[in-house]
């Protein structure tokens, strides 16, 4: 492989990984925002339509580059997860309501 080879893996690497922490963004937000909103179902699948076209339209323009870099792109959605996850698992969680309590 080639420097030229290596600098355009990176930046397919990268993108995949900003791709990843654009969905999985928008997946925490509208998670967060689903109490709160008047039709929770139609919301949500409005939220993953346009999660899901955003990341599809991205990684078909990677696949011009080829197998490799759309590989690499794929690799760096999954790193995007992971940190994504790691970083929100650090993050103490608030203690659930239990509104059926004997008294």
């Amino acid at each position: 492989m080639t420097g030229t080879d290596l600098t355009g893996l990176g930046m397919a690497l990268a993108a995949g990984a900003a791709l990843g922490a654009i969905f999985f963004a928008g997946l925490w937000l509208t998670v967060r925002r689903l109490p709160r909103v008047r039709s929770p179902y139609r919301f949500y699948a409005l939220s993953l339509l346009f999660r899901l076209t955003l990341v599809l339209a991205g990684f078909y323009l990677l696949a011009a580059g080829g197998t490799k870099d759309l590989l690499a792109a794929g690799a760096g959605f999954m790193l995007s997860r992971q940190l994504w996850l790691f970083a929100k698992r650090t993050q103490t969680a608030p203690p659930v309501r239990d509104d059926k309590q004997d008294t």
